[in-house]
């Protein structure tokens, strides 16, 4: 009965002093607030991360082989080293235990595309069949390469979503036969939109046609600008690309000490990386806003500190009718609980608009992380506890005699 007697004083405390609340209130609120959108951030900016290489690299179950030694992007045929053979990949594919299956391509990107009177320059790639299971990607319209398309070297084509509205619009482009450097190829499939990559630019300005035409008919190459190999268990993807990396030294005569004639790319590699990376944005970002919180703190302890000089003749007279330094200290404990916790859903609420509006701003979907907020009301609670343990401690010690004669 006596703690909720000094409850119900706290609340009227409060309720008296509601200016003085609302602004300690406030400061927590912001700290909540802060919290919530900057973890909002942080996770949107991990996914969109993930989701960006992820369109680029395809699926995370592969390993990836370039020619010549570490390059930056893209390479193509115009800027490759032709150390990496069409035997390459049925060796890999072959003697590799680890690898279910190996995909191919050569790609280029000066190379002009033309329908009718509209001419652009995408990027063009020859790929093996398989090419679509190893990346991921969808047909949106007609079909893919085959692997008939690539034994007979077809002039067929499949084209990405940006292409078909550069040379179509609203058009079917099913059955229409377009140019690529002036060599005729029908268009049988488009694929789904994928979007941009991590650097921004658009996955969906892409012609593909079967490797074998690209090598004979039209590119007249015969080595690779890829390799892809799909792993068995994503787990020994490191150890496939060390068991590939052997295999290839071997078929390219590298003596040891020799550097690799070639690029091997792990993409669980890639991702760790960039989750590692992501991960400490997102560390950056609360450490902000738990200084935000902790402003919030010092700002209920500065106001409830100078609550205690102006409560002096309150909590003499209390103590005067029987109360202990124990209830003073309970009371103005209860009033920092309250008003923190209060701020704290406050900060919540506030919290979701802020979600929303960052989350538009990026053009992403909103996360709200329910286990985050409830532990930042939590926080605020304790926060106001620990911050309001001095202003209560100074409470309890106010001489009754001295305070009533104030």
């Amino acid at each position: 009965m006596k703690s909720i007697e000094q409850c119900k004083q706290g609340m009227r405390a409060i309720v008296r002093f509601r200016r003085r609340s609302v602004f300690m209130m406030a400061g927590i609120a912001i700290g909540v607030a802060t919290l919530s959108v900057l973890n909002s951030i942080g996770e949107n900016t991990r996914r969109d991360t993930v989701k960006r290489v992820k369109n680029m690299l395809g699926t995370f179950d592969t390993v990836m082989v370039r020619p010549g030694g570490k390059t930056r992007g893209m390479v193509s045929l115009s800027n490759v080293d032709p150390s990496l053979k069409f035997e390459d990949a049925a060796a890999i594919a072959r003697e590799i235990a680890g690898v279910k299956q190996v995909a191919r391509l050569q790609n280029a990107f000066d190379i002009d595309v033309s329908y009718r009177d509209q001419q652009i320059s995408p990027a063009v790639f020859g790929v093996s069949d398989n090419w679509l299971a190893l990346r991921g990607d969808e047909v949106e319209q007609g079909s893919f390469v085959s692997a008939e398309d690539d034994r007979r070297m077809m002039r067929v084509a499949v084209i990405g979503s940006d292409v078909r509205k550069s040379l179509f619009q609203q058009a079917s482009p099913i059955g229409k036969t377009i140019r690529i450097g002036g060599v005729p190829f029908e268009v049988k499939g488009v694929l789904a939109s994928r979007g941009a990559g991590p650097a921004g630019a658009s996955l969906d300005n892409i012609v593909i046609i079967p490797v074998s035409t690209a090598s004979r008919r039209l590119f007249n190459r015969d080595f690779l600008t890829m390799i892809i190999a799909q792993v068995k268990d994503p787990d020994d993807s490191t150890k496939v690309a060390a068991a590939i990396s052997r295999l290839l030294r071997e078929r390219h005569q590298l003596a040891p000490g020799m550097l690799d004639d070639f690029n091997i790319t792990d993409p669980q590699a890639v991702l760790a990386q960039l989750t590692n990376v992501n991960s400490t944005l997102t560390m950056i970002l609360r450490g902000v806003a738990f200084l935000g919180m902790f402003g919030g703190g010092v700002v209920i302890m500065a106001l409830m500190t100078l609550g205690v000089s102006e409560r002096r003749r309150e909590i003499g007279l209390r103590q005067s009718v029987g109360a202990n330094r124990g209830d003073i200290l309970f009371q103005f404990l209860f009033e920092a609980f309250v008003v923190a916790s209060s701020g704290g859903l406050f900060g919540a609420a506030v919290s979701w608009g802020g979600v929303e509006a960052v989350a538009a701003y990026q053009k992403l979907p909103a996360v709200f992380d329910q286990q985050a907020l409830l532990a930042s009301i939590a926080l605020a609670a304790i926060v106001g506890v620990v911050f309001g343990s001095y202003p209560a401690w100074k409470a309890s010690r106010v001489d009754p005699v001295a305070a009533l004669r104030s």
